[in-house]
């Protein structure tokens, strides 16, 4: 990934989120496109990204004399879990560092193909 392409991965992000601020201030009533366009000017492809992050986006569309008009809104968002905690729990009985850090008892040497008593062979 080029500098490029980080800076336009940024970028959607920025847009994406400036849409769906619009559609959460909104609170469930319908935006215009114009509103929507005012954040980003390729508005489906962050609609659709936002869509693949579970957000519930209903879009309508009317002809007013002739002209298309379009509204996007913000139906229900994806319920977010609390993130889980990676922590290891100490073992402060355990006389190996590893243990005692980690929690964890220490592999094995044996486990691994490089250090197996088969490889030795």
């Amino acid at each position: 990934m080029n500098a490029s392409s980080i800076g336009a991965a940024s970028q959607r992000k920025g847009q994406c989120g400036r849409i769906l601020g619009r559609l959460i201030d909104a609170r469930g009533d319908w935006v215009p496109l114009p509103d929507i366009l005012a954040c980003a000017a390729q508005y489906n492809a962050r609609i659709f990204e936002l869509r693949r992050l579970g957000f519930s986006i209903e879009n309508r569309t009317e002809d007013i004399d002739g002209v298309r008009h379009s509204w996007f809104r913000l139906v229900n968002s994806p319920v977010l879990e609390p993130p889980r905690s990676e922590d290891p729990k100490p073992v402060a009985h355990s006389t190996d560092w590893y243990t005692r850090t980690t929690g964890k008892p220490r592999p094995r040497t044996a486990d691994f193909p490089l250090f197996s008593q088969e490889s030795a062979q």
